[in-house]
């Protein structure tokens, strides 16, 4: 989700300055070869252009590396107190799977900011409801979580192995229904979405595109060729992209109501999937 700048107070800019931000998982390479010790970070920005989070390690729900069939729990390699870098040995070729999940954080804001949060990250649902129980002009009380993968090729592609399609049981996922490892540029990308393990319709979701750069960018800043499109789900939770050449997120923001007690009256995940794609695929 984009900076909302409302009209509203420093206090409010303030508070979505902390938190309206793309967040994912970050490989210092996408391609690798086996064996190779990779550093993983978890990065919040803007323009698919951001920096360390410094959530709280005691947060995490789980932060998990899956490859043919093994699960990793990586939680034991942050050595400090917050989600840091885990250094992860990719000691077997193929895909290898990074997901990432935490516990709820507490959000309100005014009637008028929650209105364009809404409105930029396609949430027609809740601006509806909100209409429907006359409470367009009441201040927002929203929990929010994330749930965010990413994909690491190390050396060639089993096509046996399906790693990349794991639904790894996150409130909200984002499953390729082909490896994206095995895409070229141009070529399209199929992703399904899921929420609460059933097919997500009509969610609005991004794809981003930001070219391979060594030059490190100021925190938000807009790189040079950064490209996004966007594409609703279909009915069965599908949508698709062509994919470029460069670093690749796929992202969305899906709402609820919270019923479980009177602490919030929204519930959200962001989710995002992070993959590299070249102009020669991982053969």
């Amino acid at each position: 989700m984009k900076r909302i700048y409302s009209a509203t107070g420093f206090f409010m800019l303030i508070v979505l300055l902390a938190q309206g931000h793309e967040f994912w998982l970050q490989p210092e390479h996408f391609f690798v070869e086996p064996g190779q010790v990779i550093p993983i970070e978890v990065l919040v920005g803007e323009h698919f252009n951001g920096e360390r989070s410094e959530g709280k390690k005691t947060r995490l729900v789980q932060y998990v590396h899956w490859h043919q069939g093994t699960k990793e729990d990586l939680s034991p390699k942050l050595t400090q107190d917050h989600y840091g870098v885990v250094p992860l040995k990719l000691t077997r070729p193929g895909t290898h799977l990074i997901a990432f999940a935490n516990t709820n954080t507490y959000l309100t804001m005014r009637a008028d900011s929650f209105l364009l949060y809404l409105r930029e990250d396609g949430l027609n649902n809740v601006i509806q409801l909100r209409q429907q129980r006359q409470e367009t002009q009441t201040r927002s009380r929203e929990l929010y979580r994330r749930c965010v993968k990413t994909l690491i090729q190390a050396g060639s592609v089993d096509s046996a192995d399906q790693t990349f399609g794991l639904d790894t049981g996150m409130p909200l996922e984002i499953i390729p229904t082909r490896n994206p490892y095995g895409i070229k540029p141009g070529e399209w990308a199929e992703f399904r979405i899921l929420f609460a393990q059933k097919p997500l319709a009509n969610a609005l979701v991004r794809h981003w595109t930001r070219p391979v750069n060594t030059v490190k960018l100021a925190p938000d800043a807009k790189p040079v060729g950064l490209t996004e499109a966007q594409q609703r789900t279909d009915v069965q939770g599908h949508v698709r992209f062509r994919l470029k050449a460069g670093n690749n997120m796929v992202s969305l923001v899906c709402m609820v109501p919270h019923t479980i007690d009177q602490q919030a009256d929204w519930q959200s995940y962001w989710g995002s999937l992070t993959f590299g794609c070249r102009t020669t695929p991982a053969k």
